[in-house]
């Protein structure tokens, strides 16, 4: 009797063993694999562009058609605009930027990835009703398309649901190195960005707040992109 109970207390100190998650890397690389789906599909919608000065008291905001081609890249036609010319060439520049940065040469110098990024998981987080790993992200180089700071990632489709950070280096000399938080959300079957915020400080302009909102997606997606 003595030796079962002697059995039965050295089971109690064996470890209980947990299967171990996603590590940050292989959540990143989960991350890219989501990423590129997405570039496999073209896709149109509309964006809203607000953005506001405090330094002089200007606004400006402007509609902008988008189309999204694997072989070309994003496109942008500005459907109508409003405000002060400077803050909308603030505006024509980003655009310019997105558009440069989506041609197929160079989509893949900004995804988040291993390639482009190291991570650390922080924990869990629920964001837009959706469990998500929380990652800090930090990138392996000073590119303006990347971003230091915060990502949530979709525990199920490994999509990006939300970025908050500050861009990597200076965007522009009218923008600077803005805090940007981003929100995706699946649009038949595609996480796409839905809202954009950005407030940036310069020694040209001072404090600049941008909002972008994205409406009515029309996606031309293959089956295989799907999640």
């Amino acid at each position: 009797m003595r030796l079962v109970a002697l059995n039965a207390f050295a089971l109690l100190l064996v470890p209980v063993l947990v299967p171990a998650g996603p590590s940050a890397a292989d959540i990143l690389a989960g991350v890219a694999r989501t990423s590129a789906a997405r570039h496999t599909v073209a896709y149109s919608g509309w964006r809203q562009y607000s953005i506001h000065n405090l330094r002089f008291g200007k606004s400006a905001s402007a509609k902008v058609r988008i189309t999204s081609d694997p072989g070309q890249g994003k496109q942008f036609t500005i459907a109508n605009q409003t405000g002060h010319s400077r803050l909308i060439g603030v505006i024509e520049t980003l655009l310019s930027s997105e558009a440069d940065a989506s041609r197929p040469e160079n989509a893949g110098l900004h995804e988040i990835g291993p390639a482009n990024y190291t991570a650390a998981l922080r924990g869990s987080e629920t964001i837009a009703g959706r469990d998500c790993w929380v990652l800090a992200i930090s990138p392996k180089s000073k590119n303006k398309y990347l971003l230091k700071g915060t990502a949530w990632v979709d525990k199920k489709t490994y999509a990006l649901v939300r970025l908050d950070g500050v861009t990597a280096s200076s965007v522009s000399m009218w923008v600077g190195a803005p805090h940007i938080v981003q929100d995706f959300a699946p649009v038949d079957g595609v996480w796409l960005p839905v809202h954009m915020v950005s407030n940036s400080s310069t020694f040209l302009l001072g404090d600049s707040g941008l909002d972008v909102r994205y409406t009515n997606y029309q996606v031309k997606s293959s089956d295989s992109a799907r999640r």
